[in-house]
């Protein structure tokens, strides 16, 4: 099981999410690093460990703004060992190409998928299924459409966010009994290495995690206990 850390990037800066409630985001504030941009949140967190894979959410694209595309490309090159997943509101096909242009991993979120069809894609992408009090948010059909999910779908709940009230063990064994042969990745909630082998004991296969790795929770000796292996991510072969 690989744990990936999650980059919150919102009015040009890192935040700290919690609920999804997304105008109340404040500054990112870590034991981690005591910046808020970027570049330096995610060379002080692979200083902290070496992490294959990396999340950013770019809050501002997905709520309709331009991707600004210029500081992507710039982490890209000055980080080239690691693998960028890349959720900025993809909306289509094009969508998928500009973030593989990036040389990132597209995340498609349902809240902001409207056609179907995107699912199609020859291209790789992460499919994450939004669920906010209880309700899959986007397009109700897809939860009953599993035949279009990819064979990597992320369990996101936002509820869960930055709560530390553990992950939504409900939402993964959903998501796994719909399409037993996904790889589930668990967001949301985590907050102890118990919680840690929790999931794996549920064959989760990656966790996406941010307080847990700011608030100094998961330290090192931690961390060193879940490595990723050479292209653990399934993806650096794929773009």
């Amino acid at each position: 099981m690989e744990i990936i850390p999650v980059i919150d990037l919102k009015g040009g800066i890192v935040v700290h999410a919690q609920a999804g409630l997304r105008d109340r985001y404040a500054p990112l504030k870590s034991f981690v690093t005591a910046s808020t941009k970027l570049e330096d949140v995610i060379a002080d967190i692979l200083a902290l460990f070496p992490f294959k894979t990396i999340y950013i959410a770019d809050l501002d694209s997905i709520s309709g703004q331009k991707l600004q595309s210029e500081q992507y490309e710039r982490i890209v090159a000055r980080f080239p060992d690691v693998c960028f997943w890349l959720d900025c509101g993809v909306t289509s096909l094009a969508d998928i190409e500009r973030v593989h242009d990036l040389m990132m991993l597209p995340v498609v979120g349902s809240e902001t998928l409207t056609d179907l069809s995107i699912l199609q894609s020859d291209m790789p992408f992460i499919l994450s299924l939004d669920f906010k009090a209880g309700e899959l948010l986007g397009l109700a059909s897809l939860w009953q459409q599993e035949t279009l999910w990819p064979q990597q779908v992320i369990a996101m709940n936002l509820d869960y966010v930055g709560m530390g009230q553990g992950p939504d063990y409900q939402l993964i064994k959903l998501i796994q009994q719909k399409k037993p042969s996904a790889a589930v990745i668990a967001a949301g909630g985590v907050r102890s290495s118990h919680d840690l082998i929790s999931l794996a004991n549920e064959q989760v296969s990656h966790v996406l995690v941010a307080s847990a790795i700011h608030d100094g929770t998961f330290d090192r000796a931690i961390l060193h206990n879940y490595p990723a292996g050479k292209n653990a991510s399934g993806i650096e072969q794929s773009i």
